[in-house]
Formats: C-alpha cells, sequence, structure tokens
C-alpha cells in the first residue's frame, strides 16, 4: 500500500473544512465557525502554535433587546449583530433603531414602547412571524422618570416611571414567554440599574422601579424554573448614556447627590461598554445555562472566572447576589462567599487595569449601577 498514513498540516485543514461543511449542512445557519489558520494552497498554510489554535463552534441564538435605540440596548444590539447573531430590537424611537441596525441587514428592529401592552404584544407577533423561539430576551428599555424629592415631583410622572419600567419588564416576559422553549434553555435579562440595592434620594420612582425589577426577576426565576427558563438581572454599571441628561438638565437643587455622582462619573468615564457587553455575552453563553433569579454587577461580580463556573448551583442555592434582608446567621462568611470574594477582587484588578480613570466612580457604585 501507498502512502506512510500520515495526515499532515493540510489533510488535517481539509478534514476541518469538510467537518464544517457537514455540520453546517445539518445545522443551517445555525452554526458559526472561526478558524484561526489562513491557507494559500494544500501545502501553504500558516498554522498557529498549537496552544493558540482553536476552532470554535457556537449557536447563533435568537435574541429580542428591548430599549436598544440608544445606551446599553443599542451597544448590546451592535456587539451581538457583529457575533453573528439573529436579533429582534426594538424602542420608541424608530428612526433611531434604523441607525443602529443600519450595518447589520439581518437585524428586525420595530417601534414598541414597553410601557403599553398592545404594542409588546404587537412586537412579539411580528417577531414570532419570523423565528419560531428566542434564546434570549435582553430588556434594557427604562426611563429615570421625575428628578426631586418625592413629595416635589408630579404624581402622574411618578406613575409614568413605575408604568414604563415595572410594568414594560413585566410585559415584555409575559409576552416573550410563548417563544421561550424549553429544550432551548433561553434567558431572560433584565437591567436593574441604580437604586435597586441602595436608597436613590431624588430619583424615588427610577430607584423604586428597579428595585421592583429585582424582585420580578427573582419571582420569575423561580415560577420559570419548571420550563427550564433562567431568569435573571444585571447591573451594567456607569455608562454615559442619554439617560442622564435629565439629571444635568435638573441640577443640583433637584438631583441632590444623584446629580453630584452623575457629573463625576460623567468627568471619568473612559467611554467604554467591553464589560458590560462581555458579561452580556456571558450571560447568555452555555457556562451560565444554570445561573437563574440573580443580579449580577457586570464589574464586580466574578462572572467567567473559574470559581465562579464551578459554584453556580451552590450561588443558585445561595442568598449572594439577590435581594433579602441580612440577619445574624446571614452575616457569617462561608467558605463559598470567600472564594468568590478572592476571585471578584482579582477581576476587579484586570478591569482596573483597562480602564484606570473610572475606578472611583465604580466604587461609588458598587453595590448596584447607575445607568
Amino acid at each position: 500500500m501507498g502512502g506512510s498514513g500520515r495526515i499532515g498540516k493540510a489533510g488535517t485543514y481539509g478534514a476541518i473544512l469538510i467537518a464544517a461543511s457537514f455540520l453546517a449542512e445539518l445545522g443551517g445557519s445555525d452554526y458559526l465557525f472561526a478558524l484561526s489558520v489562513s491557507c494559500v494552497g494544500p501545502n501553504r498554510c500558516h498554522w498557529p502554535k498549537p496552544e493558540a489554535f482553536w476552532c470554535e463552534m457556537a449557536m447563533r441564538k435568537s435574541i429580542v433587546i428591548t430599549g436598544a435605540s440608544s445606551g446599553f440596548g443599542a451597544a448590546f444590539a451592535r456587539a451581538l449583530a457583529e457575533d453573528g447573531h439573529e436579533l429582534f430590537i426594538c424602542a420608541r424611537r424608530i428612526d433611531r433603531l434604523a441607525e443602529v441596525a443600519a450595518a447589520h441587514p439581518t437585524i428586525f428592529y420595530a417601534r414598541c414602547d414597553v410601557g403599553e401592552e398592545a404594542q409588546v404584544k404587537d412586537f412579539f407577533r411580528q417577531v414570532s412571524a419570523r423565528a419560531p423561539a428566542l434564546d434570549a430576551i435582553i430588556h434594557c428599555a427604562a426611563i429615570l422618570g421625575p428628578l426631586g424629592t418625592f413629595d416635589a415631583v408630579a404624581s402622574e410622572e411618578w406613575l409614568a416611571t413605575i408604568t414604563a419600567n415595572v410594568m414594560g419588564a413585566y410585559f415584555v416576559a409575559r409576552h416573550a414567554l410563548p417563544l421561550l422553549r424549553s429544550e432551548r434553555r433561553p434567558r431572560i435579562l433584565m437591567l436593574s440599574g441604580g437604586g435597586a440595592f441602595d436608597p436613590m434620594p431624588n430619583v424615588s420612582a427610577y430607584g423604586a422601579s428597579k428595585a421592583a425589577t429585582v424582585r420580578l426577576v427573582e419571582t420569575l426565576a423561580v415560577e420559570l424554573k419548571p420550563r427550564n427558563i433562567a431568569v435573571n438581572a444585571v447591573a451594567p454599571g456607569f455608562a454615559a448614556t442619554e439617560i442622564h441628561s435629565a439629571t444635568l438638565k435638573a441640577g443640583r437643587e433637584r438631583g441632590g447627590r444623584h446629580f453630584d455622582r452623575t457629573v463625576e462619573c460623567l468627568a471619568t468615564w473612559n467611554n467604554s461598554m467591553d464589560v458590560p457587553i462581555d458579561c452580556i455575552r456571558y450571560m447568555i453563553s452555555d457556562a451560565a445555562a444554570a445561573l437563574t433569579g440573580k443580579t449580577i454587577s457586570a464589574r464586580f461580580d466574578p462572572w467567567g472566572e473559574p470559581e465562579f463556573d464551578e459554584h453556580i448551583e451552590e450561588i443558585v442555592a445561595s442568598p449572594l447576589y439577590s435581594t433579602q434582608r441580612i440577619i445574624a446567621q446571614h452575616a457569617v462568611n462561608s467558605i463559598l462567599e470567600e472564594t468568590l470574594a478572592r476571585a471578584a477582587e482579582r477581576k476587579r484588578k484586570r478591569d482596573e487595569r483597562k480602564a484606570p480613570r473610572q475606578s472611583a466612580c465604580i466604587v461609588a457604585n458598587r453595590a448596584g449601577s447607575t445607568q
């Protein structure tokens, strides 16, 4: 028999391409392939070092993002579209949605005010006509609401904030539910924002709405667990988004401490959303499939660290990253808490090396986040 029985690099490359093509035929557009090798012929491949070589196959996910016309929603939409996912985005400003989708023609977008149930129902009707099922809902839509002490703001503005932020979250989760199939291990992610875990004076409607959103997340996590649906909140941290314009316009007299903190953070923000984007990527990944009922801080919690991934089931069963009244029995540090604290500190130092100018602002918002 001829030949030495050795395949060689070019043969290996060809085998990988054949396997990739075969799997792509099986999965259609549901699979994305990336191969870190370049070839200009069967015997002229530029192969990386063994430790740098990778061949990754990732599921293409169908994802809804609300509030995607600006801020975090727009940033998540652009990043996830670049990753190759199928996106359905909505917001109140159709012109801004068109700008977000301009570079990504596969993005479907439609106008939707999440505080209006009829509009939410119609949006998901349009989505269902284009996708048989969804893998993730990323709910970013929210308004800041009135600024000033609670007795000085208009009651109708306070109520409008609760409607947009709390009822909006409820409407989105409720009408997305028929598209969340248990076999796909879908996720619902909601931004928690500032005020979810600390008092937010002079922005009481927003703070109360975000606290309510977190409790809604924790409740839905319990109710939807039998359906294999994970529900979590994400505290993205500060970013210079349009939501702060109302604070600057209100001034210190109405904005109080919130105004001072916003001005400081805007002055030191490093113009990067990399950390919250990477956190969202993690939260919709297979690694986080079992995580549910938690609020994860993009900038302070050790998501993605080995200790976090190894202890997800323990984290879910624990009071960590949740809203609970702390009693003496809970105040004692456990081994799990100490392990995660060390991982969080390691991650914090790594992130601060990337964005040192923002560290002072982040410390001021350690417990939650300010959008």
